[in-house]
């Protein structure tokens, strides 16, 4: 009877020692992490290994040993009012994540623990409105570099919504969400965007911002209408310059000036023949 009870304790033992808690924290946060709720008067010795994606390093501290600490981050054993061991890590970020591995030995008996550290991020987040292929109104909503990825949804119900999700190789999320108005659909009053991340206690809601610009079609139209007045400009001032009277070129004017006062003035009959011998002498064609 005795051999089947050691068997199960060593197959409970090693369950144990691969057994892994999944944890994560925000950003910028002081961590705590606790294997054992032992206090320091029960103990014979505490290790924390820790494996980053950077590298790997160890914290102990025993009776007999002493404290040895080669992380060099910060990183730091410290205790709790009740003197309970715990491992401090300061302003969490991405270079904290990674796999934690306490080993700790008491009077009696010895306590191992794997933990999963990994991070939350929150993401950056935007919203705005702007003109479809069709001449339809979308709306956009997007967050940006999150961890882990944003739920996104709408408070007002369009033709066609869509999703879509993008990791960067640094292992942060970004989703971005469309929403296809309704047909003549130009105000925003009832389309809210909402976005939920697990950083926040509470949802996040935008109102997405009015278009920039007008519709494609619109801006061709009003191109070629620009285009026609010039044209249309073009051809009038054209035609204009075309039926002015051109002189032919020779031709110059022989009008006889006036006489100053005391000059002896010609008759009447002899100047107008005169004039109209200047006038028969200049030819000009329309």
């Amino acid at each position: 009877m005795r051999e089947p009870l050691w068997v199960f304790t060593v197959i409970l033992s090693l369950v144990w020692e691969t057994w892994i808690n999944y944890t994560s924290f925000n950003v910028g946060s002081d961590v705590k992490l606790k294997c054992s709720d032992k206090s320091w008067q029960e103990l014979i010795y505490v290790i924390w290994t820790v494996a980053l994606i950077h590298k790997q390093c160890r914290i102990a501290n025993s009776i007999s040993g002493g404290l040895q600490n080669n992380c060099n981050d910060g990183k730091t054993l410290r205790n709790t009012s009740m003197a309970q061991p715990y491992l401090h890590i300061p302003d969490f970020s991405s270079r904290d994540v990674g796999l934690y591995k306490c080993e700790l030995v008491y009077s009696g008996g010895s306590t191992t623990c794997n933990i999963s550290v990994s991070i939350t991020v929150p993401p950056r987040i935007s919203s705005w409105l702007e003109w479809g292929d069709d001449n339809s109104m979308v709306a956009v909503c997007k967050a940006e570099e999150g961890k882990p990825a944003a739920t996104i949804t709408w408070s007002h119900m369009g033709n066609f919504s869509s999703v879509e999700k993008q990791q960067s190789s640094n292992g942060f999320f970004s989703v971005e969400s469309r929403l296809k108005l309704p047909e003549g659909a130009r105000t925003v009053e009832n389309v809210t965007c909402i976005i939920r991340h697990l950083y926040w206690q509470s949802e996040k809601k935008l109102r997405p911002k009015p278009p920039k610009g007008l519709p494609y079609n619109v801006m061709c139209i009003l191109i070629v209408v620009a285009i026609l007045m010039v044209l249309a400009g073009f051809l009038i001032f054209a035609h204009k310059k075309k039926i002015m009277p051109r002189c032919l070129p020779g031709s110059r004017s022989t009008l006889k000036p006036q006489p100053e006062v005391g000059e002896e003035v010609e008759p009447y009959a002899t100047y107008v023949q005169r004039v109209n011998s200047i006038y028969n002498s200049n030819t000009c064609v329309t």
